[in-house]
C-alpha cells in the first residue's frame, strides 16, 4: 500500500496539471454551496444537474492554469458572467466565484503587474453582477445595508486573492534576485581564485625554476668557469628580488584596495624581455627574438599577458628542452589586423633536467590559455614533429574595455 501511495505523491509533486486538477475539484464543491441553491431542498434534480455541469464547464479550465495564465482567466471570467446572465435569465441560480478567484490569484503571481492590475480591474463586471444577485431578494428597506456588506465582501475577497498573488511573485522575484546574486558571488569567488592561482605560478613556480636550474648549472661548472658561476649567482639573486617584490605587491592587492594597488603597482610587459632572456640564458637555453612589423602601444592587461606567455614557454623550454636547446621568439605585429601573433617554439634538443617532473605543477599552459581569453584572444600549445615543443598566441592590439580587465 504504500508504494502506490509513494506513486501518487510523486506524480502529484511532478505534474502541474495533476496539482491544479485537484485544486479544481477542492474548490468545486464549495462553490457549488456557497455560491448557488445547488443544496436547497425545494431544487430539482434537473435544475442540480444543469448547475453541476455548468460548473464543471468551468473549472475543467483550472487544470491549464499555469501554463496559460492569461487564457484561462479570460475563459473562467466569461464563464462567470455567463452565470451570472444565466441566474438573471432565470435558468439557475449560480454565481461561479472561487474558480475566478483562482485564476485572478495566478494571473497575479505569474504575469506582469500591468496585466495584473487590468486582471483585477476586470473582474468589477462579474463582481458588480454577484452583487446584483445577491440583492434581488432584499427588502428595498435593508437594500443598502446589504448592498454595501455585499460589495465589501466581494470587493474585499478578490483584491486579498490579487493581493496575495502580487505578494508571492514579489517574494519569487527576490529569491530569484538572490539566487543570481549568490551565483554571480561564487564566480567572482572562483574567477579571483584563478586569477590569484595564475598569478602565484607566474611569479613563484617560473622564478624558482629558472632559480632551480640556474643554480643546478653552476653547480656543474664550479671549478672549472667561476665566471659563469658568478654570472649565475647574479641572476639567482636578481630572479629572488623580483619574485618578493612581485609577491609582496600581490598581498597588499588581495589584503587592500586591490584595484587601486593593481593599477599603481609594479608591472611586466613586451619591454621586460631583456631580462627574461638573459634570466634563461644562463641556465643554458640558446635563446634568441625575431620581430616582424611595427610595435603598437599595447593595453597594460594585454601586455602583461603578452610577456607572462613567453616567460612561460621559456621556462618550459628551459625545464623540458633543457640547457643547450635552441628557443626563437616570434613577435609578427600585423597592425592593419589590430592583433598581435606571438609564437615561442623550441628544437626538444637540449639536455633536460633530471627533476624536471619536479619542477612543474602543472598549470602553467592552464593559466595560459585564461589569461589570452580574458583579453579576447586565441591560444596554442603542442608538440612538434622534430621533437620541440610551440606555445602560440593571437592578442589584440586595439584597446578596449575588456582589454583592461586586469588579468
Amino acid at each position: 500500500m504504500a508504494r502506490p501511495r509513494a506513486a501518487l505523491g510523486r506524480l502529484y509533486r511532478a505534474a502541474p496539471a495533476v496539482q491544479d486538477s485537484v485544486l479544481a475539484v477542492a474548490l468545486l464543491l464549495p462553490d457549488l454551496f456557497l455560491f448557488s441553491d445547488f443544496a436547497l431542498p425545494h431544487v430539482t434534480l434537473a435544475d442540480r444537474l444543469v448547475t453541476i455541469a455548468y460548473a464543471v464547464v468551468g473549472y475543467a479550465a483550472l487544470a491549464g492554469r499555469r501554463r496559460a495564465p492569461r487564457a484561462v482567466f479570460g475563459y473562467l471570467w466569461a464563464h462567470a458572467l455567463g452565470g451570472e446572465l444565466l441566474t438573471a435569465a432565470g435558468a439557475f441560480d449560480y454565481s461561479p466565484t472561487l474558480a475566478l478567484l483562482a485564476a485572478l490569484y495566478t494571473v497575479a503571481a505569474l504575469r506582469s503587474a500591468r496585466l495584473a492590475a487590468l486582471a483585477l480591474g476586470s473582474v468589477v463586471v462579474p463582481v458588480a453582477l454577484s452583487v446584483r444577485a445577491a440583492l434581488a431578494d432584499v427588502p428595498a428597506a435593508e437594500r443598502l445595508t446589504s448592498l454595501i456588506g455585499v460589495a465589501c465582501f466581494y470587493g474585499l475577497l478578490n483584491l486579498e486573492v490579487w493581493a496575495v498573488g502580487r505578494w508571492v511573485q514579489a517574494g519569487r522575484a527576490a529569491a530569484a534576485r538572490d539566487r543570481l546574486a549568490l551565483a554571480r558571488a561564487q564566480e567572482a569567488v572562483l574567477a579571483e581564485r584563478a586569477r590569484t592561482a595564475r598569478e602565484l605560478h607566474d611569479i613563484v613556480a617560473n622564478a624558482v625554476t629558472v632559480m632551480v636550474l640556474q643554480a643546478g648549472g653552476a653547480r656543474h661548472v664550479l671549478r672549472a668557469d667561476p665566471d659563469r658561476v658568478e654570472g649565475a649567482l647574479d641572476q639567482i639573486e636578481s630572479s629572488g628580488k623580483t619574485a618578493v617584490a612581485e609577491l609582496r605587491h600581490m598581498l597588499l592587492v588581495l589584503r587592500t584596495d586591490g584595484e587601486r594597488l593593481a593599477a599603481e603597482g609594479p608591472s611586466f610587459g613586451l619591454a621586460d624581455l631583456d631580462p627574461l632572456l638573459n634570466g634563461v640564458r644562463q641556465a643554458g637555453l640558446d635563446a634568441q627574438v625575431e620581430v616582424t612589423g611595427v610595435p603598437a602601444r599595447l593595453a597594460r592587461s594585454v601586455d602583461l599577458t603578452a610577456y607572462r606567455l613567453v616567460q612561460e614557454a621559456l621556462t618550459n623550454a628551459a625545464k623540458h628542452a633543457g640547457p643547450g636547446a635552441a628557443t626563437v621568439v616570434r613577435l609578427d605585429w600585423a597592425r592593419a589586423e589590430g592583433r598581435l601573433a606571438i609564437e615561442v617554439g623550441d628544437d626538444g634538443r637540449g639536455t633536460p633536467a633530471t627533476a624536471r617532473s619536479e619542477l612543474s605543477t602543472g598549470h602553467g599552459l592552464i593559466g595560459l590559455r585564461e589569461r589570452v581569453a580574458v583579453c579576447g584572444g586565441t591560444f596554442d600549445a603542442g608538440p612538434l614533429g622534430d621533437g620541440g615543443f610551440r606555445v602560440a598566441a593571437t592578442l589584440p592590439t586595439q584597446r578596449n574595455s575588456r582589454q583592461e580587465v586586469v588579468s
